[in-house]
């Protein structure tokens, strides 16, 4: 087996609480890291009461001047790293002690990794894709594996691709389609080997009481990866992204509206289908989102 070294990134922002979990899961490897870096987004809470628990010589923690996102964050961790392989981690995931060799195994043969995953807060729920090779046509489909916590990638790749700063949402799925884009062997492992924490706030519930103009800054990466996705799958992309939850808006016809402009008829047509809102619409019973 070929010997990589691993860099482990730790994004963080005001949750110290977290990154005591995900650090201790960091520093439990049974193979262990060449250097791990904890950056912090600029916290207005104080880290040192957990930092005190831990010998500072095992991590690096680098405060930003400013909150600036988590992909500003990875980006200052991609340019601080010295390791042959990136294994990123947020702060709210907790990784099995065996993480980082299971992805070891898979990097013999492969330039990026994905994972499978279970539910922090219900272990017994887990979400695992059973597809291994992740190709151009799969990705187009959207990202179907991960968070970045479940993903590694090596070293020269991550650090030529970084992060898309102007994005707000869909950061990991445009970091996957341009691994594919670069013709590199991108692979998932079908079965869960980290915790992910689903919070407090979930997207779910932000999507749902997302007002109406606020939809558009999260089209951004579907209109960057426009030409890669093509014409179908971009309206399909689009039209889902904006009828996400609608069951649960007051404003229905003005997110059709929206979605009609932006993906056509035939998209916003079977994402409606799809959802059963047809029915509710025409006050033919009630439908779920």
């Amino acid at each position: 087996m070929k010997e990589y070294s691993f860099t482990v990134i730790i994004t963080t922002y005001n949750r110290p609480d977290y990154l005591l979990e995900s650090l201790k899961g960091a520093l439990s490897q049974t193979v262990k890291p060449k250097e791990i870096l904890v950056i912090d987004d600029f916290s207005s809470k104080d880290y040192q009461p957990v930092l005190d628990q831990f010998d500072r010589s095992n991590f690096q923690y680098i405060k930003l001047k400013e909150s600036s996102g988590a992909n500003v964050a990875r980006n200052t961790g991609l340019e601080l790293a010295t390791g042959d392989i990136i294994a990123f981690l947020d702060d709210d995931d907790v990784w099995d002690d065996d993480y980082l060799e299971q992805h070891l195994e898979a990097l013999q043969t492969a330039d990026a990794v994905t994972c499978g995953f279970r539910f922090l807060e219900n272990p017994e729920k887990t979400r695992i894709n059973p597809i291994v090779d992740i190709t151009q046509e799969v990705i187009k489909n959207g990202n179907k594996f991960c968070g970045m916590s479940g993903v590694t990638c090596k070293a020269d790749l991550a650090k030529k691709l970084k992060f898309d700063v102007e994005l707000k949402n869909s950061q990991d799925w445009d970091f996957f389609v341009r691994i594919t884009l670069e013709g590199a062997t991108f692979v998932n492992l079908p079965k869960p080997i980290y915790n992910y924490r689903r919070g407090h706030v979930s997207i779910s519930t932000e999507v749902k009481s997302m007002p109406i103009e606020k939809v558009y800054p999260r089209l951004k990466a579907f209109k960057k990866h426009r030409t890669f996705l093509g014409a179908k799958a971009y309206n399909e992309r689009v039209s889902e992204q904006v009828l996400s939850f609608i069951g649960d808006k007051s404003n229905k016809l003005q997110w059709i509206k929206v979605s009609l402009q932006e993906a056509g008829f035939v998209a916003t047509w079977t994402a409606l289908i799809m959802r059963r809102l047809m029915p509710k619409l025409l006050g033919k019973g009630k439908a779920s989102a």
